[in-house]
């Protein structure tokens, strides 16, 4: 089986992702969407793959605010909406979550402030355990209408499912290394590298693939099943 990854800058990473996959015999496929040389000009005019054949779609988080890549995100909505279409399971994260439940008829919006480092969310129920998970997103998914809520913060939504796709606001992928991949552009002014590489290494690496392995599992259920 193949997975089609869709990585939206050369420093993306499936981290524990990775491993869950190669586990189930699942090959991914990479598209980057935004090459190296373009990190500081990414409204590139970029395409995605056809998802006929494959297996699992995976779209992952990105830096940049939407004004700066609407024309290619609005394009990645249109490809995810075909995916779903066609059955095709989706297991999308952070950024490639938002586009997911945007594609489906939900939104996003904007909290009061960015979220960066390891926070906890609200299970509405055991299949999604309530972390903490690695966060770093200034923008918010709402879930879709008729989507299964499967977690949420506070006022806000932080996991769904919608037939055989699956989008959470949160990092299962995160890893150290996976971290200094995302450090080597260079550090954000508002970010404290030190102390979330600190929060990162404390972080227990078993349970932390076993959380993994729980995600993708939801977007791998058989077709017809109830998630969980």
């Amino acid at each position: 089986m193949r997975a089609l990854v869709i990585g939206h800058d050369h420093v993306a990473g499936l981290g524990l992702l990775g491993p869950a996959l190669e586990r189930r015999g699942i090959r991914p496929e990479w598209t980057t969407v935004v090459p190296a040389d373009r990190y500081d000009t990414p409204d590139v005019d970029a395409g995605f793959p056809d998802p006929a054949g494959a297996g699992l779609v995976v779209t992952l988080g990105a830096p940049w605010p939407r004004e700066r890549i609407a024309g290619w995100a609005a394009r990645e909505v249109a490809f995810l909406r075909r995916t779903h279409d066609a059955g095709v399971p989706v297991l999308a994260v952070c950024f490639g979550a938002q586009l997911l439940a945007e594609a489906l008829g939900g939104s996003r919006t904007t909290p009061p402030a960015a979220r960066i480092g390891w926070h906890p969310v609200d299970p509405v129920d055991g299949r999604l355990p309530a972390g903490p998970w690695f966060c770093w997103n200034a923008e918010q998914l709402v879930a879709p209408p008729g989507a299964e809520l499967l977690a949420t913060r506070g006022a806000g939504h932080e996991a769904f499912v919608a037939g055989r796709s699956v989008g959470v606001q949160f990092h299962p992928e995160m890893t150290a290394d996976l971290l200094e991949r995302w450090f080597s552009p260079g550090v954000p002014a508002r970010v404290d590298a030190g102390a979330l590489r600190a929060a990162t290494a404390a972080q227990d690496p078993q349970r932390l693939a076993e959380r993994a392995e729980r995600v993708l599992a939801l977007a791998l259920r058989p077709p017809g099943s109830a998630p969980g």
